[in-house]
């Protein structure tokens, strides 16, 4: 029977359901503490678990210097930032790392977990960097961000990454800006001065240092306007004519600082508490940190990001150094897109830990093809298997049920461990390697379970493609979870898979006629070496079998096809 509480029976049961997840927050706390070492910035501030749903997923917290629970306070919504780009020059490969390890974290979370995952991102379009390119390039800043955003939001999509569910442009949010700044000084965590700049008093911060271990000692340098040398400006007054400028309530006219646009940004979007919040390793300090402080100063709270994710740079080969313009290290992403596909760097990203920075170079990215050709292989084999083009075996099917489950399991506990995706790929591979050996090789068929065992063939095949494609590799076969977008030659609209089939189907045909009565002919083979050579020449590998023929494309591969 359900029971209707009075009042002053409710406020005693949400009392006691709150000091009860306080114990369970201090202990768990203690836990981890304990076994990762507390390791505060600030000497005194430690990570604080959140209130709410477990996942069973394990989530690297630097402050920790280990792995913290993933424990979302809303499961019906989880929240994620990023930083977005500062939008005055074209994308390079530097960026693009950072965007799409963050993209195959966001996938795993949405796709596989089945979460619902809620994204949003800020482009930065007021800077000194573009009020410097600018004027270079006598533009009106404007009208050049916003065109380098299109770009990037082009670029974005040729890597398949996903674009965000929010997307806020610092210049079109200035008013919101300016109220979160009004705020932190009614409360006396920010100060105006003599020029109508504002800065943001680090020593109003009790635990600023939270994301790295900083010495307020150290901070020597001192400005002439500033209370403190560690003191950073939320807001910037106008200098120079040209630059961008608003009018402010506290007097002037000036612009945004860099940390306070994502702060308040983020913060017209989520409110007082946030998921996840992303960026680049190279963000952390100031970047991260000072958001943290202004976030925590403006909404009274010890904690406003609950999971930092700070991505590993790319570091051109031999260097230390990340790709960046101002040294004049960076691979403009068109460039590298003419030598290799974005299913191929997607793939170096996932043979990485996200964490750690990516040594680039051709080595690296002919592993990634490599890797990401054997996904393409097996399907193909296995797809001929499938279509009887292969003959088929009595394989053990009580250790196909096995590696079955292993394969699921393991692959479920690397992303759970940290979104491991360099083991989860291993696993996958091992798996893979396992069953081509059962239909390629010429071996005597099983003596224990004999069966053909096709349900777990597909099984494990469709596994492996829902798995990749769950990591935003579009084309290594076809799965039953991808729509199926034939590809289409412009402008006569001839579909290229049915006419390769075609072709094939017609090889396929001289080959019997070339190989019927006693002796072969010969002439008719060498009509069907120079379509498959013909057929080489248009980047389409043709596999031969005893039953027929498949084929795939050769190394940008843009999709797979099945059999002809």
């Amino acid at each position: 029977m359900l029971k209707i509480c009075r009042p002053d029976e409710c406020i005693n049961l949400y009392k006691q359901s709150l000091r009860l997840c306080r114990r369970q927050l201090s202990a768990t706390h203690t836990d981890y503490a304990q076994d990762t070492g507390s390791g505060s910035g600030s000497g005194s501030y430690s990570w604080q678990r959140p209130c709410g749903q477990h996942t069973d997923i394990n989530v690297y917290n630097h402050n920790m210097r280990g792995k913290v629970p993933l424990v979302l306070t809303n499961p019906h919504m989880v929240t994620w930032y990023t930083c977005g780009p500062t939008v005055y020059d074209s994308t390079h490969l530097g960026h693009a790392s950072t965007y799409v390890k963050v993209d195959i974290i966001q996938r795993i979370l949405r796709d596989y977990f089945k979460l619902n995952l809620v994204t949003a991102m800020n482009i930065t379009d007021v800077d000194d960097k573009i009020i410097k390119r600018s004027r270079e390039s006598g533009r009106n800043w404007l009208e050049m961000t916003r065109d380098f955003d299109e770009e990037f939001k082009q670029d974005m999509q040729l890597l398949n990454v996903k674009p965000p569910n929010l997307r806020a442009h610092v210049s079109s949010n200035i008013p919101c800006i300016q109220r979160f700044i009004e705020k932190l000084l009614v409360d006396q965590k920010a100060y105006v001065t003599e020029d109508n700049s504002v800065y943001f008093d680090v020593s109003s911060c009790a635990n600023y240092g939270k994301l790295q271990k900083i010495s307020m000692e150290e901070q020597k340098q001192q400005h002439q306007h500033k209370r403190n040398a560690a003191d950073f400006a939320l807001w910037k007054a106008k200098k120079e004519a040209d630059e961008p400028s608003w009018r402010t309530s506290w007097g002037g006219d000036g612009r945004p600082g860099w940390h306070i646009e994502c702060s308040a940004i983020a913060g017209m979007f989520f409110g007082n508490k946030l998921d996840f919040h992303a960026g680049g390793l190279d963000l952390r300090f100031p970047h991260h940190e000072n958001e943290e402080a202004q976030c925590c100063a403006h909404y009274k709270t010890d904690q406003w990001v609950n999971y930092w994710m700070h991505m590993g740079q790319l570091h051109a080969a031999g260097e230390q150094e990340k790709m960046s313009k101002s040294l004049g290290n960076t691979i403009a992403l068109s460039d590298f897109l003419k030598h290799y596909s974005a299913d191929e760097f997607r793939m170096a990203c996932l043979l990485s830990n996200y964490r750690n920075p990516m040594q680039y170079s051709d080595q690296l990215m002919q592993t990634a093809r490599q890797t990401l050709r054997k996904f393409i292989n097996f399907h193909a084999d296995l797809n001929a298997y499938m279509q009887f083009q292969k003959p088929l075996k009595f394989l053990d099917e009580g250790a196909l049920q096995a590696q079955l489950k292993h394969m699921i399991t393991e692959f479920d506990n690397s992303l759970r461990d940290d979104f491991d995706t360099a083991r989860a790929i291993a696993v996958l591979l091992d798996q893979m390697s396992s069953i081509s050996r059962c239909i390629n090789d010429q071996q005597a068929d099983a003596e224990q379970d004999p069966a053909h065992c096709l349900h777990l063939l597909l099984a494990a095949g469709n596994f492996i493609s829902s798995s990749m494609y769950s990591f935003g590799i579009k084309h290594i076969g076809a799965t039953a979870t991808q729509e199926q977008e034939q590809p289409i030659s412009a402008p006569t609209g001839v579909v290229v898979d049915a006419l390769v089939a075609e072709i094939l189907q017609i090889r396929g045909n001289l080959r019997k006629e070339a190989v019927k009565g006693e002796r072969k002919n010969l002439e008719l083979l060498r009509v069907s070496d120079q379509l498959r050579d013909l057929l080489d020449r248009h980047g389409i590998e043709v596999r031969d079998h005893k039953q027929g023929s498949s084929w795939v494309y050769r190394d940008k591969s843009k999709r797979i096809s099945t059999s002809g």
